[in-house]
């Protein structure tokens, strides 16, 4: 009799046991708003694709239109082509893929790398053909980047305030510069525009103030308004034959340069302030074509005119 009520206590405890880490596991795996995936889990949840940095795909991608990361990049993918539109990692020496999942990295986007501070360089590849807006803003610790000699366009204030970048070359393949591109990059000595440039866009190298000498396209046709106002550094400006205008205040404030010579010029056009508070301007050689606004040298004391 003891026996049996001994083996009929065991069994309800065990029973309840059971029924205890059943009601357990309900509650840690249930549906409940604690335990709801949060947006970040559903976004990663997308198929995941490796990164290939190769001239020759194997194959079609799988991969549908939408946002994808890398863990490094953010891509939109759409049209078997790809767009970096934020980038998430951690490096100071960035190498941009040409390839994702054997779709062409083909664009970067506007804002895509803007107010990262801790990039030093970037290397673009060579199957990026569109760089847009703002793309590289306020990257202040960027002092190098590469760019490919295919690319097509540039967006406007693509390095607006890039405060470290030393020197840029952009290729010949680009036909058009938007305004703006060096905004505030005070610590650019060195550019070498496109060779076709037919001229020097509206805020280009907008108080560079560390650009010492510039020399003008050789097919660019005029200067847009405040092109170099505030580039203290200047001091010489070399002009091609085909410079015909120069825009509103494109030189205001340039206090370092001496002498201007517009003697290989068919002709020029000067516009208002375009010199203004050149203070250390001393002489001024013209072409036999010539026209200035009347304040183009407005608080310059003691220029010579010279006809070439």
């Amino acid at each position: 009799m003891k026996k049996s009520i001994l083996l009929y206590v065991i069994k309800r405890v065990a029973l309840m046991s059971v029924c205890a880490f059943t009601l357990s596991a309900c509650v840690s795996c249930g549906g409940g708003e604690e335990t709801a995936p949060s947006s970040s889990t559903l976004e990663s949840s997308k198929p995941a694709f490796t990164v290939r940095d190769d001239n020759n795909p194997t194959g079609e991608s799988g991969l549908e239109e939408g946002k994808y990361t890398d863990g490094e990049f953010v891509y939109y993918i759409s049209n078997n082509n790809a767009t970096v539109i934020d980038y998430i990692g951690n490096k100071k020496q960035v190498e941009i893929p040409s390839r994702v999942d054997d779709i062409p990295v083909t664009s970067i986007g506007d804002n895509a790398f803007a107010d990262i501070s801790t990039i030093e360089s970037i290397k673009v590849p060579s199957s990026v053909a569109n760089i847009g807006n703002f793309a590289f803003s306020y990257c202040t610790g960027l002092k190098t980047i590469e760019l490919p000699l295919n690319l097509v366009t540039l967006g406007s204030y693509a390095f607006n305030h890039c405060s470290s970048l030393e020197s840029c070359v952009i290729p010949d393949s680009v036909s058009n510069l938007p305004q703006s591109v060096f905004y505030y990059c005070s610590s650019l000595k060195q550019v070498s525009l496109p060779k076709y440039l037919g001229g020097i866009p509206k805020e280009t190298f907008f108080y560079c103030t560390s650009l010492e000498e510039f020399t003008m396209p050789e097919f660019a046709t005029g200067v847009g308004d405040y092109a170099f106002t505030g580039c203290s550094a200047l001091k010489k400006i070399n002009c091609g034959e085909n410079l015909a205008t120069i825009g509103k205040e494109s030189f205001r404030y340039c206090t370092a340069i001496q002498t201007l010579d517009f003697s290989k010029c068919k002709s020029i056009g000067i516009g208002s302030k375009s010199f203004a508070n050149c203070a250390s301007l001393k002489k001024v050689i013209y072409p036999n074509e010539k026209g200035a606004s009347g304040d183009a040298f407005m608080g310059c004391e003691g220029i010579e005119y010279v006809n070439g």
